[in-house]
């Protein structure tokens, strides 16, 4: 049994309808449809009658729609519209995929401020950011264009094919202006209180040993786990954390975030990796423009430090020119 036993058997004549409404017109309609205006009026005609309802109201020179030719056009219109771009889907090109894999904090802090850049230099491509929490991933599992590792087992990585080296990282505490009133030195840090991105405070032990700042501590400790919400409090005042100087270059520049007076940059123990698993035109753009982003970026870290009178007298960079 027909379901739908309240529609015409044939649906061209909702076709020719549509078109008629849509361009007010006979004339155009039997234009657009390649077919005779006497064509088209017998279509509506015969669609009236399996309606017994008035579509059309015929002037001398033009058309009017009736209450019910309004209403069946409306649905015609949506439904007509809707199967167009159901279909347009199907026949659009599947564009390809860029897949990037990254540590979170670089994901956040590096690549998603570069989304829009990247999506206007690859227009054909789809531009997929995963981040990972993974700290050291097994490389052949990965399925993924580039895989950007943030590791404290740099020997794992170091030689591996397809795995260039990116960076060290560049560590020092960075406080917001709305913590205080007056330039932080060293020695306050003693006292002010430190947010931490983990639980084992580590970013803060190494610095604090290294610097070998003499004192008791007296600052509060908060966790966060998370070295981007870590940054978030410390940008609304909460305290000050140790961190990768690289990922709040542009917070620095502009002097959201600073740092204590007379600092020197330390190294971590984490560098930074990036695994290109299968080489293409674009994987091999993709690594070119990761590593001349972060040799631009070191050189506007060793500016900021010129600038500022930071030591980095302690740390390697990339690219010394």
């Amino acid at each position: 049994m027909y379901p739908y036993r309240h529609l015409p058997y044939s649906h061209n004549a909702f076709k020719v309808f549509e078109s008629v409404a849509r361009l007010m017109s006979f004339t155009k309609a039997s234009e657009e449809l390649n077919v005779t205006q006497s064509a088209v009026s017998r279509q509506i005609k015969q669609l009236e009658n399996e309606l017994a309802s008035s579509l059309v109201i015929r002037k001398h020179r033009s058309i009017e729609l009736s209450d019910r030719g309004k209403e069946l056009y409306e649905v015609l219109r949506k439904n007509y519209s809707s199967l167009d771009s159901l279909i347009a889907q199907w026949q659009a090109p599947t564009k390809s995929r860029i897949v990037i894999k990254s540590a979170l904090s670089y994901a956040t802090r590096v690549l998603m401020p570069k989304v829009a850049w990247l999506s206007e230099k690859y227009p054909d491509h789809e531009i997929v950011i995963i981040p990972s929490i993974e700290e050291d991933p097994v490389l052949e599992a990965e399925d993924c264009d580039l895989l950007i590792i943030n590791t404290s087992q740099g020997d794992r990585y170091a030689g591996k094919q397809g795995v260039t080296f990116l960076r060290h990282e560049y560590m020092a505490p960075v406080y917001a202006e709305l913590l205080s009133n007056k330039d932080i030195q060293t020695e306050d840090l003693l006292s002010l209180p430190h947010l931490h991105a983990t639980l084992d405070h580590q970013d803060w032990k190494l610095w604090w040993k290294n610097a070998e700042l003499k004192g008791v501590k007296k600052g509060r400790d908060t966790v966060f786990y998370s070295l981007d919400l870590a940054l978030s409090a410390c940008l609304s005042g909460q305290g000050v954390t140790v961190t990768d100087l690289l990922l709040v270059l542009p917070e620095i520049k502009r002097q959201f975030l600073k740092c204590p007076e007379n600092i020197a940059l330390q190294h971590s123990d984490w560098q930074y990796y990036c695994y290109q698993k299968r080489r293409s035109p674009i994987t091999d753009d993709l690594l070119n423009w990761l590593v001349t982003q972060t040799q631009s970026d070191e050189k506007e870290l060793v500016r900021l430090c010129e600038k500022f009178d930071w030591s980095y007298k302690d740390v390697t960079f990339t690219d010394p020119a």
